[in-house]
């Protein structure tokens, strides 16, 4: 029974060693600024390797919640790419963003943009 149990709690570490060691990290992230949704701007790639910015992105997409399906054609400021899915951003001066993934683009979720995440990529309000 003992050697059961200590077999058990083995093959238990190792699955979660594993599970662990699959966890992708995030080493940059792109962003770049659009004309519409399949054509982006020239020059305007902007690559995001610093750990603390790629966190407060993360976490910003982590926390959208569910806004629902739109039938939308207002043109994003911007297509980020965050390993491989890649989202439409909406984004003011206000506090609320909104995000869609490329390949759903009429289903919505909204974000906090907050000024740590505004600075994160990059924002300029547009005038």
């Amino acid at each position: 029974m003992k050697t059961k149990t200590i077999l058990f709690l083995f093959i238990c570490s190792i699955w979660l060693v594993a599970c662990n060691s699959n966890k992708e990290t995030t080493k940059t992230i792109e962003i770049q600024k659009l004309i519409n949704f399949e054509e982006v701007k020239p020059d305007t790639l902007q690559l995001i390797s610093d750990a603390q910015d790629i966190k407060v992105i993360e976490k910003t997409f982590q926390k959208a919640r569910e806004f629902g399906v739109v039938d939308n054609n207002i043109v994003p400021q911007y297509k980020i790419k965050l390993n491989d899915d890649e989202f439409y951003l909406w984004i003011d001066n206000t506090i609320t963003g909104t995000i869609a993934n490329v390949n759903n683009r009429n289903m919505f979720y909204n974000i906090l943009a907050t000024e740590e995440f505004k600075e994160a990529i990059n924002y300029q309000e547009q005038k």
